[in-house]
């Protein structure tokens, strides 16, 4: 089960079932509270009714899978229960590598705010079922019922324009078709190189050369860890520093070194869909002789206290993450509600949006039973601290002097990862 998921139609997590024989699979979007009747209805509707009836099942050791029930309901059944250990996670290795290969594949579609990865499941599985797999040389759907699908034709026939309906259905579902097959082919390819990326020899780059830069030690504002982009750029090589060292050409307002080693970096490659690849940024407008930049869309907020002069009280100001017009999400910012005058179209449909969806619900973090995820900042306000704490669910809030005993683990990780970027900063 792929679990830490955003909540997409009313779900929340993903199973993944792999036949051991045919290599083929069936994705099932469900919720991370899946009950043991939630499994067993799984098993009639999705793997029964479509297959017959599995000889072996072999699962991790989530309560709903090897429960009291499923133990007996097994045995009635004649079917061999096998549950993958955490000391030999190979037992369960083909569903891990298949976990991975569709998380790869949802990255590549996934929106912003990540609520449509649940839409694309049906063609996932279909276009991996009709796929080659290395190990057999056959794809799943020949080993099952000895031929392929037939599948959209290459040139469908001339459309009716009396039916302008079934042909925008047909153009739409003949792209989707072409997008997921090249989607799945690029999150195969990805798979391989990280396969192999043990194995080869450290890669050169040449200044004037554009790269990807690997985020682990970079927190970037997304609602979900579990399917956030592994990569940001591409950046511009500017030399090479060292005998695996690169300096690339970082947004001005990135407070790091720039200089990173080539393990962190991959070559990069020209967008799968023409219609991703992004144009030059637009110039900024010109507005009472001040250069204001289009907003785009409003990514985030947050509330601030400012403090006021002595004998004033203090005031409460809102923080917007913004995304730019023409502008990659490396240059996303945050810009003060003081400086958003002429924006204030933007800011109510940002409300509006926010006012329905659940991701934002700050003053309730405190009430809310979703585990804490990360430390995304601090600041000093005197001799207190206050740190932006985020939730698996997404939800943020900045908690003043927390119990250090409940936040040690995300407090080690956030000053070790601080202290880290600092000395990359004040590195000659």
């Amino acid at each position: 089960m792929v679990t830490g998921l955003p909540n997409s139609n009313g779900h929340d997590a993903l199973l993944v079932v792999v036949d051991r024989f045919s290599k083929a699979i069936i994705l099932v979007p469900c919720n991370v509270e899946l009950s043991t009747e939630g499994w067993a209805r799984i098993l009639r509707d999705h793997i029964y009714a479509r297959h017959g009836m599995p000889q072996v099942v072999i699962s991790d050791r989530g309560p709903q899978f090897v429960s009291t029930f499923m133990k007996e309901l097994y045995r009635m059944l004649n079917i061999t229960q096998n549950a993958s250990t955490a000391f030999h996670p190979q037992t369960d290795g083909q569903t891990e590598r298949v976990n991975q290969e569709v998380e790869k594949y949802l990255r590549i579609f996934i929106n912003y705010h990540q609520n449509d990865w649940a839409d694309w499941l049906p063609l996932a599985e279909f276009a991996h079922n009709n796929r080659t797999h290395s190990a057999t040389g056959k794809s799943p759907f020949m080993i099952l019922y000895g031929r392929n699908p037939r599948i959209i034709p290459d040139s469908p026939r001339t459309p009716n324009s009396k039916v302008p309906a079934a042909s925008d259905f047909s153009k739409a579902i003949t792209q989707i078709h072409k997008e997921t097959e090249l989607a799945l082919e690029k999150a195969a390819r990805r798979m391989k190189a990280q396969y192999d990326k043990h194995k080869r020899p450290a890669k050169t780059y040449q200044a004037g050369d554009k790269v990807w830069l690997d985020t682990t030690n970079l927190h970037l504002p997304r609602p979900k860890k579990k399917l956030d982009d592994k990569r940001v750029g591409p950046f511009l090589v500017l030399e090479k520093t060292g005998a695996s060292a690169y300096k690339l050409k970082l947004p001005p307002h990135w407070k790091i070194h720039p200089c990173f080693n080539e393990k962190l970096l991959t070559l990069f490659e020209p967008p799968t869909f023409p219609n991703q690849q992004q144009p030059p940024p637009p110039p900024p407008d010109l507005i009472d002789g001040e250069e204001e930049w289009e907003i785009e869309e409003i990514l985030d907020s947050k509330p601030r206290k400012v403090r006021a002069r002595q004998g004033q009280p203090s005031t409460t100001v809102i923080d917007y993450f913004i995304k730019w017009v023409g502008h990659t999400r490396e240059h996303n910012s945050w810009v003060t509600a003081s400086e958003m005058g002429n924006a204030k179209e933007a800011i109510a449909d940002y409300e509006e949006k926010m006012g329905s969806n659940e991701r934002v619900s700050m003053v309730k973090i405190t009430t809310l039973k979703s585990p804490l995820a990360m430390v995304l900042n601090h600041h000093f306000d005197g001799e207190d601290i206050s740190y932006l704490c985020q939730r698996e669910d997404g939800t943020q809030k900045w908690v003043k002097n927390p119990d250090v005993t409940q936040f040690e683990n995300f407090l080690v990780e956030y000053w070790s990862n601080y202290e880290f970027h600092s000395l990359q900063r004040t590195a000659p």
